[in-house]
């Protein structure tokens, strides 16, 4: 994979998704990275928000966390399955999802040096608008000690895809009512419980300003 130089940031195509529909938009997480794979679209990466909802790993892992599947039928929230690994995690407005859809280049490059690589754009927008945020291994992002990112990865044969979701304004009571956290995870946090002033559609900005 490329290094995160300007040049790299320069050949990004970035898209903002304006829908919110979590089916489509998982769709369309599988159907971009397969044309980066297939060489028919450029790098690109892409921000979106989901309306709420529940977006769990294709395989249940105590190792990575699930959620509370009866509560979840009590509130009526809807599951939907992802193509990357990993547990479950909550979505609303106030979670910003952001996505890399990258070429191979160099041979195979393993996912913890992608998680280090693709977080390091979302942690430099952060950092720019005063948020101390840092990578924690082995994939997640964090601020003062506690979590605000969580990352997965998937790869096809000429292309690999890093996402990860960003607690920007989540309703945090929701994410303990319903998600399990992964042994050793470190207690979850809010952009905003740092700096109020701080929006999903600021982070967006800082995200693509560092991009560009």
């Amino acid at each position: 994979m490329p290094r995160a130089t300007n040049e790299v940031r320069r050949a990004f195509d970035v898209l903002v998704t304006e829908r919110t529909d979590p089916a489509a938009n998982l769709a369309l997480e599988r159907e971009l990275l397969r044309e980066v794979d297939a060489g028919a679209r450029p790098e690109t990466v892409r921000l979106w928000v989901n309306e709420e909802c529940l977006v769990r790993g294709p395989h249940r892992s105590r190792s990575s966390g699930w959620y509370q599947e009866e509560r979840a039928r009590e509130l009526g929230i809807r599951v939907y399955t992802r193509s990357t690994g990993g547990g479950c995690v909550y979505h609303d407005h106030g979670n910003l999802n952001w996505s890399f859809y990258l070429r191979h280049a160099e041979g195979y490059v393993g996912y913890p040096k992608l998680f280090r690589w693709c977080s390091a754009f979302v942690i430099e927008a952060l950092q720019a608008l005063g948020i101390d945020a840092s990578f924690g291994a082995p994939n997640r992002i964090d601020v003062s000690g506690r979590k605000v990112s969580g990352l997965a990865a998937r790869a096809l044969r000429d292309a690999a895809l890093v996402h990860g979701t960003l607690l920007v304004a989540t309703d945090l009571e929701r994410v303990e009512a319903l998600c399990i956290p992964p042994p050793g995870c470190p207690p979850v946090a809010r952009i905003c419980d740092f700096d109020s002033r701080v929006t999903v559609a600021k982070v967006i900005e800082g995200i693509v300003a560092v991009l560009g």
